[in-house]
Order: C-alpha cells, then structure tokens, then sequence
C-alpha cells in the first residue's frame, strides 16, 4: 500500500471507530471498496489498537497554538515516506532535529508513542498549520497485516485527539475546512485558510 493510499483508509476507520459524528472517505470509488475491504479484513482479524504510550521530552519548545493553549483545531496525519525506518529512529531524528520541524506522536503497526504536548503546537506542516493542528507520523510498514494494524492505531488515535479536544470528526479534503488533514493531501495542508 502506497503513502497515498493511507489517508482514504484512516478516514474510513476512523468513520468506522468514531460514534460521536461522521467522517466521510475521499471520494473515488477504489479507494472506498479498498477502505471497505481493509475494514472488514480489520474486523475479522479482531484488530485492536494500540494504547498510547506517552514519552513526553522535555526539549521541544512550548508555544502555544493561535487560539491559546490545549486549543488546536485538529489533526494533521503525516507519513514519514522512509521506507526503512523505525518508530525509535524517527523519534531519535525527530529529538535531534526539532528545529527543523517535529510532531507530536509517531504510530506505527504496533505502537502509539507521543512525544510532545499535544497542547502546545509542533512544526511539522507549516504556516499556517503548524498553530492550527496536533500532528502525527505514521511509520511506514510493509505488509497486509502491519497496514490493517497502523491504520487502526492512525484512526483510533485521529479519534482520540478529536474527542480529547471536543473537535467534531471532518475530513478536510472535501472543503478544506475540516478537522481532519493529511500532507499526502496534495499539499492541502499548506493552503489553510
């Protein structure tokens, strides 16, 4: 399963994991028959997300998000787009190069590991996302099982957030305007309004 392919996926678990609103799929029709096959591959393998871990490091900045602390206004789900790394490595480089950018939490198949307050922002999309949004990376993985297992632990995570910080589930690809964004998005994430 290619980068590309996750967001539509994550989107229709998290429709399938959240009961407090809907959240719609991308659009084309593959991905949606793709959503519903991984769905239902999820439910018959009994596919149970993972608890968060929290491994907050104390040296990533402290600011603020534009409408004050603990206030994001959603999620943005990014992709480290390596295929050869690690949840560990990617932290490690992460803690090495925050000034460069860095997120939240990582997930994998495995694992959901937050690494920063998630009520102060990080920088990993951009002006003006970065003041707007709790941020993840999903770790690449490599099989039918670790996909079906990293989307699981994404879209409960995605759901978590959402519920943690009272935001309504919206896929933001339809308007631009949701909760929900991803950088895989054709770059929508740059373009906030």
């Amino acid at each position: 399963m290619n980068r590309f392919e996750k967001l539509p996926l994550l989107m229709t678990g998290l429709l399938t994991l959240v009961t407090v609103g809907l959240v719609g799929t991308h659009s084309a029709t593959t991905a949606h028959a793709s959503s519903s096959k991984l769905n239902d591959y999820i439910s018959s393998q009994d596919i149970k997300p993972a608890s968060i871990t929290k491994s907050i490091w104390s040296g990533f900045p402290k600011n603020k998000y534009r409408n004050g602390y603990g206030k994001p206004e959603g999620v943005v789900v990014h992709e480290t787009a390596n295929p050869s790394s690690t949840i560990y490595n990617e932290i490690a480089y992460m803690k090495k190069n925050y000034n460069n950018a860095f997120v939240h939490s990582f997930v994998d198949a495995s694992r959901i590991i937050n690494i920063a307050n998630t009520n102060y922002l990080a920088w990993g999309v951009g002006y003006p996302g970065n003041a707007r949004f709790v941020q993840f990376e999903q770790i690449e993985v490599h099989s039918k099982s670790a996909s079906a297992h990293e989307i699981a632990n994404a879209a409960w995570y995605t759901a978590y957030l959402l519920h943690e910080y009272n935001l309504k589930p919206n896929d933001a690809a339809y308007d631009g305007k949701g909760t929900v964004w991803s950088s895989l998005y054709h770059g929508s994430v740059l373009h906030l309004g």
